[in-house]
């Protein structure tokens, strides 16, 4: 027989069972060894025998994590309960479980990432901006919000001054989910506390690319000024936290108003800047002014394409989003119209 008929018998003749398949690939080994392609079957009986092994590995590991993977949302609220009863290590025992079933899957190759986003609009914001597209991966969901595991888990480790873990676990957080805008949030308590200000600045601008409201781009705006206020960069320091305070009040701006003008050695507040040199300040520096376009606009169409398939719950879901950071009056209007219909809808189901 040809080399090509011989793999071609032998694939037709496997189980799936390596405990039926290991010894009649043992056989078919010996029964060729004495042809020319001897070497050559046998990398391929071994490859074949690694992929159903792997294969049936990768089965029952699934198989189990859907069974425990179910109880994850509760397990995250118990954990966050925890953690606002300052009960650190009662939340890290529980977290930590999680982690553990889950460790020896969801493990990249060549060909697949996983990933667990939590919205559709996360999906497209990933394939937007991180996305190759001359070598793109196939996309496969993780079955539970695992990167909300990581993040959370980091959190509890900087409360417990374990930083080092706690860095893992944020990378391993932004491997599963790199478009959500909460693991950039926690990012910025780890890069304050163990000052890495490089890290603290990718954030920000992470956190602006992917922010759905606008609390969120106000959060980013405050953290680049205190990251300028470090660099004693005050005049940059106080355009982002007039930027800041455009999004979002935060109880923290009048005391960062007052180190950054006492810091400029002024004796009362500084003049404001207008709305061209904030743009200037923000171009000059690469940063970007105002809410992400991507994010408006892929928002948009989601919700576009979920009300021309009545879905008008979920899409007023989207077009909230484009409202909370755009603030334009005519998808405001459009908002009040889908509600009338999801009403109407309730009323005559």
């Amino acid at each position: 027989m040809e080399f090509r008929d011989i793999l071609s018998e032998t694939k037709a003749n496997l189980t799936g069972d390596p405990n039926k398949d290991g010894p009649y690939l043992k056989q078919q080994s010996e029964k060729y060894r004495n042809t020319e392609f001897s070497a050559a079957l046998d990398r391929e009986f071994s490859e074949m025998i690694l992929n159903i092994t792997e294969k049936k590995y990768k089965d029952e590991l699934y198989s189990f994590l859907d069974q425990e993977n179910t109880d994850v949302e509760r397990q995250i609220e118990n954990a966050e309960k925890r953690f606002s009863n300052l009960n650190f290590n009662g939340g890290i025992k529980i977290l930590e479980e999680i982690i553990r079933n889950n460790l020896p899957a969801w493990q990249d190759t060549s060909t697949v990432t996983y990933k667990c986003f939590g919205t559709p609009l996360e999906y497209l914001l990933y394939k937007n901006l991180f996305e190759d597209k001359n070598d793109a991966k196939e996309i496969k969901s993780v079955n539970c919000n695992l990167a909300k595991v990581y993040w959370l888990y980091a959190y509890a480790l900087i409360k417990k001054k374990r930083y080092d873990e706690a860095y893992k676990a944020l990378e391993r957080a932004k491997e599963l989910n790199p478009v959500d805008p909460e693991l950039y949030i926690q990012y910025f308590d780890f890069a304050k506390l163990t000052n890495n200000m490089e890290e603290l600045k990718n954030c920000c601008n992470m956190l602006l690319k992917c922010a759905v409201t606008k609390d969120q781009v106000g959060d980013a705006y405050f953290n680049y000024s205190y990251y300028y206020s470090e660099m004693r960069q005050f005049d940059k320091a106080l355009a982002l936290l007039q930027m800041s305070h455009i999004f979002k009040d935060s109880e923290l701006y009048a005391t960062e108003l007052d180190y950054i003008s006492k810091s400029m050695g002024l004796s009362g507040l500084p003049k404001m800047y207008d709305t061209n040199q904030l743009m200037d300040i923000l171009l000059g520096e690469n940063i970007q002014p105002g809410p992400s376009a991507a994010v408006v606009h892929i928002a948009n169409s989601v919700a576009k394409e979920l009300e021309n398939e009545s879905e008008f719950k979920y899409a007023k879901y989207f077009y909230d989003i484009v409202y909370e950071l755009t603030e334009d009056q005519n998808t405001l209007n459009h908002i009040k119209e889908i509600s009338k219909k999801i009403r109407d809808r309730n009323y005559f189901s």
